[in-house]
């Protein structure tokens, strides 16, 4: 079988063809550590490594309230402060791989909302896209493959945590639930304009796969009564939209998830990654708790295979794939976050010998 009829079996059927699919996530550093190892430069990984799924390049949108703006504020050999185009500072590594520091943010509170942010995000804006025709160049080449190919992007949750910080939007869910409903619902709208208008002028690709972290390593950022009742249904409406073009969608979101789960199913995602084996989950429990109704991807511990040890790594996939084969679920082989430059290039190849050996049903 050709790639896309795999995940397509695995992501929209929901069934187990002849093998699990191929797909993984890099630090932005890994690669060029792997350069120094052999890895041939100016090639995309999901080429060279021949995943089932690939991402089509700038196949995402800009989702900021001012599109364009990034400017950059402070800078040292070592950091660089931005500032966004929802007014938020951030600090980011140049040299290294990691998640921004936040310095500070302009959008604290609804009023901020509604007086300088809210407007920007309603109707259709141009400047929301790169390139369009490159990307219609993008969308040719992966269409013309046997890849599984998505357009990509992020959810409200994301972007919230972008545009007022996780302190603000914590404090908001239990102090102005109001204000994140709407939030959610003008992004939500913004999206689906923004991502209809890239399907009916450049394509429509397999499916979506979109980024919502929503977990930290012993529990999920929110309550599951608020997430269910303040942003469950703006993904919802998101996903029944996809659903309407034809295509399934992939979530993946960082973290202690499972107590969102049963919400996440009930919504219709179609395959839930990187199900974090850091954050105590189970690929096995969480295909069960959902009758193998939803497709999985991930939950390779990311600690065991940077060990770089052929021994601790075997301990951590070969009894994962042994029990999902065993229980038929639909599953895309796949670390449980993204490869860090610790992890040697001859040991992903290791890794990936696994697979190839065992990683069929």
């Amino acid at each position: 079988m050709k790639s896309r009829n795999i995940i397509n079996a695995i992501i929209k059927d929901k069934t187990c063809p002849e093998r699990m699919g191929l797909f993984e996530h890099y630090w932005d550093d890994t690669i060029p550590e792997w350069e120094n190892q052999g890895y041939p430069k100016n090639t995309l990984p999901q080429e060279y490594f021949d995943y089932d799924i690939w991402h089509i390049p700038t196949g995402c949108i800009k989702t900021d309230a001012i599109p364009d703006q990034n400017e950059i504020v402070e800078e040292t050999d070592e950091t660089v402060i931005k500032r966004n185009g929802w007014g938020a500072l951030h600090r980011y590594w140049k040299h290294k791989s990691g998640t921004p520091e936040h310095i500070g943010f302009d959008m604290t509170g609804p009023e901020i909302w509604r007086e300088k942010y809210r407007d920007r995000l309603l109707g259709f804006n141009p400047r929301r896209f790169n390139d369009i025709d490159q990307l219609k160049v993008n969308f040719r080449k992966c269409a013309d493959s046997d890849k599984w190919t998505c357009f990509h992007g992020v959810l409200p949750v994301e972007i919230m945590r972008h545009s007022m910080g996780d302190i603000v939007m914590l404090e908001s869910v239990y102090i102005a639930p109001d204000w994140i409903r709407d939030f959610c619902e003008v992004v939500t709208d913004m999206l689906i304009t923004h991502y209809e208008y890239l399907l009916n002028e450049v394509g429509v690709p397999d499916g979506m796969f979109f980024y919502e972290d929503m977990g930290y390593t012993y529990g999920p950022i929110m309550s599951p009564d608020s997430y269910r009742e303040l942003i469950a249904p703006s993904h919802r409406r998101f996903v029944d939209w996809v659903h309407s073009r034809g295509m399934p969608i992939v979530m993946h979101s960082c973290g202690k998830i499972r107590p969102f789960l049963k919400t996440i199913f009930e919504n219709g995602v179609d395959c839930l990654q990187v199900l974090e084996a850091k954050a105590g989950q189970h690929v096995v429990e969480m295909a069960n708790f959902v009758e193998n109704k939803m497709a999985f991807m991930g939950n390779l511990n990311i600690v065991a295979i940077e060990s770089n040890d052929p021994k601790i790594i075997d301990a951590e996939i070969l009894p994962k794939l042994d029990a999902i084969r065993k229980n038929r679920i639909p599953y895309v082989f796949h670390s449980d976050h993204s490869i860090p430059k610790t992890v040697k290039l001859d040991t992903y190849r290791y890794v990936l010998s696994l697979f190839k050996k065992y990683g069929h049903y």
